[in-house]
């Protein structure tokens, strides 16, 4: 997926530690429940992705573009990808403890504070984003831990893609949205597939 830099921020409150609050950091785990729109923005991107946080499990849905969905529960060490419409189900690596996101971004990233915004409705903080390997890009995250905009690249030359909020909803999540479905075939993740990937038709 050509969104790497957004879905790295997106999916960092999947897998970060709660107290990632300190000044030089934003915080990168919602506090409450909270549900998402983000449309897709740069050079060709069209289609919108959602993403819900349920704070009680420190889970995460991820719904992307082509129906595929992404379940990380932080509490239990576990994530999956699954599809509806193929009934598929692949199983994805625990979250690593190092801060880091398989296939999608090394540890070690710094971010910078840019000053105040506001993304649909809502009030953030503009970081910039820095990786060790020259990637980086720009977020806007609400004080209690909420990616409403990441945009960036994967390197000189690359052009910057990423998503923005468009909808944003503190209401509670219900639980069996992040279960396991039942009576899916699951497949075994491709060697070295990041965490997010679809799976594999």
């Amino acid at each position: 997926m050509r969104h790497r830099l957004a879905l790295l921020l997106l999916a960092a409150p999947l897998m970060l530690p709660a107290g990632a609050g300190a000044q030089d950091r934003p915080r990168l785990e919602p506090t409450r429940d909270v549900a998402v729109t983000y449309r897709l923005v740069g050079t060709g991107a069209q289609g919108q992705v959602s993403l819900a946080w349920r704070a009680s499990g420190r889970q995460a849905r991820m719904d992307n573009p082509d129906g595929s969905f992404l379940i990380a529960d932080l509490a239990g060490g576990s994530g999956f990808m699954a599809h509806d419409q193929h009934r598929e189900l692949m199983v994805l690596p625990a979250p690593p403890t190092d801060g880091g996101i398989p296939g999608l971004v090394p540890p070690g990233g710094s971010f910078s504070r840019e000053g105040a915004d506001k993304v649909a409705g809502q009030d953030c903080v503009a970081w910039r984003v820095r990786m060790p390997d020259g990637s980086g890009g720009r977020a806007c995250i609400t004080a209690d831990g909420v990616v409403l905009r990441s945009v960036g690249s994967g390197g000189a030359g690359q052009p910057e893609q990423g998503l923005e909020a468009t909808a944003v909803s503190y209401a509670a999540q219900n639980p069996a949205r992040f279960a396991r479905p039942a009576g899916y075939r699951e497949i075994a993740a491709p060697s070295g597939a990041p965490t997010g990937a679809p799976p594999p038709r």
